[in-house]
């Protein structure tokens, strides 16, 4: 019993020297940082950075450490590295305010204008002093009116059924039944999809700019290759945090590297920011299609969509659309209307994760017949898809993302309804 006792008495007391050393650990560490924080207040950069890179050696660095050396990067101009450290904060705890702040200030300095205005948007919704939300709606309004922006994203496409083929074997076309051959059903693919979107105010006159849209798909074989462009100028108007903005352009298509159509564009949008957390966007366009071999899908198509943004916290977001469409072809046959709503939502989680989730629906009820089957043709559509980005996962300046969709349309025309999955693997600077 004695033995057992002074065995007790000896792992009581090797817990104690534990936890002192840990305590004076912690205690060292902390008074290293103080000593960091004193130094950077002082501007007494020459001292501070050996102590500095001490510090960020340890595992897992301290938050407090990484913000230092963050705005240590940014001071000097080195708004790549202030970026990764902030980043790193986000990663252990999302909800932190001032280091998404300066992310987004270090982002917007070194011309990612984009990911900047995400993380400016998502700290409106946490309580801030009114000099430092003015100076936010400030850099939205730069990063809106007077500075270029550039969206490219780049990714590896996996699609169960790019051809919207319809998933029964057999159709009616004039009475008559059809059955289609291994040609006419649906087959996986794997591509390339690249888009960008650019636009580049006048350096004499901001409020003057020039705008481009394209996305390219690429498959083997160039049986499916796509590609989509368009250029505009625009005009805007502001007012606060509110803006108007007209455009005019052209656009155009090509499909299996051969011209499809051309036409103009002319497209207004209104910005509005009723609240600090709450943004919306009013776009009405309309375009014109002048098909080269199918005339009879040429026309005109006007579009009406209403998006709102709603950040309820830092680490949440909410994405509402609401859209119609009518379009105008040569043949009322393929002429129709087209309501739709969307709804997306993301959440920020400890360790980098982000996921969004993103649900809509759309009808579309065409003017006459079809001329083939003899039937009008009403269409409805679904869609929902899922994406996933993890902060911690680098590769150069991007972060990989992956999306998964699905997509069902029902048709009373057996022949326009289909499912397809699809998946993309891309590189995303956004967060």
């Amino acid at each position: 019993m004695n033995l057992i006792k002074y065995l007790l008495m000896g792992l009581i007391f090797l817990c104690h020297i534990a936890h002192a050393e840990g305590y004076a650990t912690d205690n060292n560490i902390n008074m290293r940082i103080a000593e960091v924080q004193a130094l950077f207040a002082a501007k007494n950069f020459s001292e501070l950075k050996p102590l500095l890179a001490s510090l960020r050696a340890e595992k897992p660095p301290q938050l407090e450490v990484l913000f230092i050396s963050g705005m240590l990067a940014s001071l000097e101009g080195d708004y790549a590295t202030a970026a990764n450290e902030f980043r790193a904060m986000l990663t252990r705890d999302p909800s932190l305010i001032r280091p998404r702040l300066e992310l987004a200030l270090a982002l917007q300095k070194s011309g990612d204008s984009q990911a900047a205005k995400y993380h400016y948007e998502q700290v409106l919704a946490a309580n801030l002093p009114d000099n430092v939300k003015r100076n936010v709606y400030q850099q939205l309004g730069d990063i809106r009116e007077r500075l270029p922006a550039l969206r490219l994203s780049v990714d590896l496409v996996s699609d169960s059924n790019p051809n919207q083929t319809t998933n029964s074997r057999v159709v009616q076309i004039g009475g008559l039944t059809y059955t289609l051959n291994d040609a006419g059903s649906a087959k996986s693919v794997f591509g390339l999809l690249v888009t960008a979107d650019a636009s580049l105010p006048l350096t004499s006159n901001p409020s003057w700019y020039a705008h481009a849209y394209g996305e390219v798909y690429e498959y083997p074989k160039r049986e499916l290759n796509l590609m989509y462009g368009e250029g505009s100028i625009g005009k805007r108007f502001d007012k606060g945090q509110h803006s108007l903005a007209l455009e005019v352009g052209v656009h155009g298509s090509t499909y299996q590297d051969k011209a499809l159509y051309q036409g103009y564009l002319l497209r207004t949008n209104v910005f509005m920011r009723p609240l600090p957390e709450l943004a919306m966007l009013f776009d009405v366009g309309i375009k014109s299609y002048d098909y080269n071999s199918l005339q009879y899908l040429s026309g005109h198509l006007m579009t009406m969509n209403v998006n709102t943004i709603y950040v309820p916290s830092p680490t949440q977001r909410w994405d509402f659309g609401a859209s119609f469409a009518k379009n105008n072809a040569e043949e009322a046959a393929y002429s129709y209307t087209q309501p739709g709503l969307s709804a997306r939502f993301s959440q920020e989680w400890a360790g980098g994760w982000i996921i969004g989730a993103r649900l809509q629906g759309l009808v579309a009820n065409y003017d006459a017949p079809d001329p083939f089957f003899g039937e009008t043709r009403r269409d409805k559509e679904a869609r929902f898809e899922v994406d996933v980005l993890n902060r911690k996962l680098k590769l150069w300046a991007f972060s990989p993302k992956l999306l998964i969709g699905y997509v069902k349309r029902d048709s009373n025309l057996v022949l326009y309804s289909y499912d397809r999955v699809y998946v993309r693997a891309g590189l995303s600077t956004e967060f």
